[in-house]
Parts: C-alpha cells; structure tokens; sequence
C-alpha cells in the first residue's frame, strides 16, 4: 500500500528558480495523483452490506482525510460502491446511474452478493455478481465487510489509479436463452378445510368482516396446493388483537374479486399476490407486477417455476455463470 501515500514530490520534482519554483512531471502522472486524491463516491447502497457502508463514512473512520466527499447525484461522482445484493430488477438502474456518473469513473463491489450473489446466486432473482451489469475495479469481500476492508478495498483503487492500470472485470452474455421452463413436481393436498368461503361470496363475507370491527387486514397470501390455488385472509381488531382467517379455493381461472374497496390497504397486498402466484384480482385499481420487472415470465411462487432460471442481460444462465471461472 505505499504507492497509495505518494504525495506531490513523489510523481515529479521541484526546480527553484529566483523568485518561484518550477514543478516538472508527466501529464498522466499528475492527472492520476489528483484523481486518486478527490474520489467522490455515489451514495448509494443497496442491502445489508450498505450499513457497513455508512459506518465506513461516519466520523469515527474520517474518509474525508482520503480526500472522500459523498455525492448525492450520479454526475458529480466517480465512484460506485455497490454494497448489498442485486436483484434483476434493480439492474436497470445501477446501469443508469453509472451511465451518468462523470468520467473516468471507478466500482467497487463491497460484499459477497455484490461479488458473487453468495447465498442467492441461483434465486430467480438475484444478479451473480454486479459485474454481469458494469466493469468492477476492486472486490471487496465479507458478509459484511468491515469499515476497516471497505478502507482497504479503497486504497486499493487509490493504488490502482495512482499506477494507472486499470483492468476491470466485466461479464456478458453472448447468446439468447429461454427466460422461464416448467418444471413437474410433487405438491401437496390440502391438509386443513376449517373456514373456507365460496369466491363468490367474497365481498360479502368481507364486508361483514368488516361491520364486526375488523377495521385491519394482516396479509394477503395463497398456496400453491395439488389440486388448486387457495387465497388466504388474515383481519384483525385493533381495540383487542382479535383475530379472524377466511380461505378461498379457486378454481382454474385464477380470478377473484378484489376487496380494495372495504379494506384499501389490500391494494399492495392483491399486486403482490398477483405478481408472485398469478391470480388476477378483479376490479382492482392498478393490478400490475409490484416485486418483478413488468416484463418477467412467470410466477416464481408457483409449484412448477422452476427457480434458476436466465433472465437477459443480467441474470445469466447457470452454464454463463459457471464460465467466469476460466477467465481466472
């Protein structure tokens, strides 16, 4: 780590003249000295990892001394530290931000699912590595790292950018590949048959819900079954905690009236529900995916989604994920 602590005498050489002195180095020299000295990182995170991030930045540790000033806009930053596990999702818009930031510009991947996806590798989900959406210049690993390898992991760059050799690592996919495949599995019966309701009855029975003061509804949920699909609803009073569960067996078209009008709050929960198992929810006021991009295929709480699937351009297939290792 010496290189990191060059100062201005070490990349040139003073000449005293009468009356002031002349400061000779190369150009590439300079630029890289001011450039490793006044990084600017986005403030961005985006999980677990991101907490250790702000430790990092908070006074105990006094990034300020490295010449280190937060930014809260893509274009006054030149570097990206991107701490917590990236989902598919998100992808799009670390690819726009770091589109935006100022050139040259520098990323670091803090944590083992910024690196690798870790323990979600192989979720639906989940990005590999954020090298499968921008080039990375340092890996820092740990889950989390500490404030104390977050500062390694940036002196590190300094020391890189001070040498001017930047290599950064970045993996694509070359060729398309089907986004989502059937898969058969074992489901279970359904194993209770206490308070089931007709879908039709529904509203009603809600309403009714409703008029005893269960002014609150817990979740929205269902379960994938053998045979069908069950909605299940959980109210609560808030005056003593009271609480009471419907369930409703649906039958092949997926379809049940939504009870945003008596309980607005069931609006996120139906969106959520639609978007994970498919059920469509009738009348409700905005029924689009919430949880996955507008474009993904499938349901992913279903039995038969099968959970490692390729989702292009950031989420490769298995056999694109496995051949990052020959590149070692």
């Amino acid at each position: 780590m010496g290189d990191v602590k060059k100062t201005l005498k070490d990349i040139g050489s003073f000449m005293k003249l009468p009356g002031a002195n002349l400061f000779i180095t190369k150009t590439a020299d300079l630029f890289n000295w001011a450039n490793k000295s006044s990084l600017w990182p986005l403030s961005f995170g985006l999980a677990c990892c991101a907490i250790e991030m702000m430790a990092t930045f908070s006074s105990r540790y006094d990034l300020d001394r490295l010449g280190m000033i937060t930014r809260a806009s893509p274009r006054q930053a030149d570097l990206m530290i991107v701490a917590g596990t990236v989902t598919v999702k998100m992808g799009e818009r670390i690819k726009t931000l770091y589109d935006q930031m100022t050139g040259p510009k520098w990323v670091i991947a803090a944590g083992s699912c910024a690196i690798s996806g870790d323990h979600y590798r192989h979720v639906y989900s989940v990005v590999p590595g954020v090298d499968w959406i921008i080039p990375v210049d340092v890996y820092v690993p740990g889950c989390p790292p500490t404030p104390e390898a977050f500062i390694d992991g940036i002196m590190e760059l300094q020391n890189i950018i001070s040498n001017g050799k930047s290599n950064p690592t970045f993996n694509s996919v070359d060729s398309e590949r089907p986004n989502i495949d059937e898969i058969k599995v074992k489901k279970k019966e359904i194993l209770f048959n206490e308070n089931f309701i007709d879908g039709l009855s529904l509203i009603n029975k809600c309403k009714e819900i409703k008029s005893e003061g269960y002014d609150y509804i817990n979740f929205i949920t269902a379960t994938d079954f053998e045979d069908s699909l069950v909605l299940t609803y959980l109210f609560t009073k808030n005056n003593n905690n009271e609480k009471v569960e419907i369930n409703v067996k649906l039958d092949s078209s997926k379809k049940i009236d939504s009870i945003t009008q008596i309980y607005p709050g069931a609006e996120w929960q139906e969106r959520e529900v639609f978007d994970m198992f498919g059920i469509e929810f009738k009348n409700h006021p905005k029924l689009e995916r919430i949880l996955m991009p507008d474009d993904w295929v499938g349901y992913p709480l279903l039995k038969d989604y099968k959970m490692e699937q390729a989702k292009l351009p950031y989420r490769p297939s298995r056999e694109d994920y496995e051949s990052w290792k020959t590149k070692l």
